[in-house]
């Protein structure tokens, strides 16, 4: 991730996305901008920042495999996306592309200071997020993803995944200090993935507590050798969920 906090992304350097980084960096926030090509979105992967807004014109603006790459660099790298279009594109990109991925939607025409002014807050919470605890949550539905991030986003940086795949290329990558586990998913299921971690020399030691709908004694008692730091039912009301979570690291800290 580079220092940069903001990385603007258009089909075309228009004069609104211009007006709207110079206003930022004006506020002395740092700003990138790349074109949404392929090989642009490919040269500026070590320009990647916390928050990336994608400005788009119309649907001839859209090269299929740029949409593609970004939504796995965003995915990836855990960044806040927020798109700047009409509604049209706006629901298309949604439909096709970035169905787990959008943070939020600014609808066009803008008006450049309001946008700046809804920017710069996003802008100071990240900073703040950067000391915060960083969860894994590793579950094949999109929905509970989005559902688990929003539960805990407020307090925790959240990085959600939809396959074991894909935790483990992110875990090559970074070191989160809490995962959060799904049990069944397809390809390779949540205890042949923590059974594959443990064996892991730098990230066997990671937390995992299993968030899954399996409640049935057997399904427990199989992964309690992988030594689990919890076990959690999807079902649970969301402050029980959130409770637990919280409690662990207060756990952890107290033990420090």
């Amino acid at each position: 991730m580079s220092e940069n906090q903001v990385l603007f992304l258009s089909f075309r350097e228009t004069f609104i996305v211009k007006s709207i980084i110079k206003k930022l960096e004006e506020k002395g926030v740092s700003c990138a901008f790349s074109l949404t090509d392929l090989r642009s979105l490919e040269q500026a992967k070590d320009r990647l920042s916390p928050l990336v807004y994608l400005y788009i014109g119309d649907k001839d603006d859209l090269d299929p495999q740029g949409m593609v790459y970004l939504r796995d660099l965003i995915t990836e790298h855990d960044c806040e996306f927020y798109i700047i279009g009409y509604d049209d594109i706006i629901n298309e990109l949604r439909e096709n592309f970035f169905r787990e991925q959008i943070t939020g939607i600014f609808h066009r025409p803008v008006d450049v200071g309001q946008l700046v002014d809804e920017i710069l807050p996003e802008v100071d919470k990240e900073r703040t997020l950067e000391n915060r605890k960083h969860i894994l949550v590793v579950d094949d539905s999109g929905t509970m993803l989005s559902t688990v991030k929003g539960w805990l986003k407020d307090k925790y940086r959240v990085t959600p995944v939809n396959s074991a795949l894909n935790a483990i290329t992110f875990l090559s990558k970074q070191r989160p200090d809490l995962i959060l586990l799904d049990y069944e998913m397809p390809a390779c299921s949540g205890p042949k993935f923590l059974e594959m971690l443990r064996t892991d020399v730098d990230c066997g030691d990671i937390p995992v507590i299993f968030l899954t709908g399996r409640d049935d004694a057997d399904s427990v008692r199989s992964v309690i050798a992988l030594k689990p730091a919890g076990y959690l039912l999807k079902s649970l009301p969301r402050d029980r969920i959130v409770g637990e979570i919280d409690a662990f690291f207060e756990k952890q800290k107290s033990m420090q």
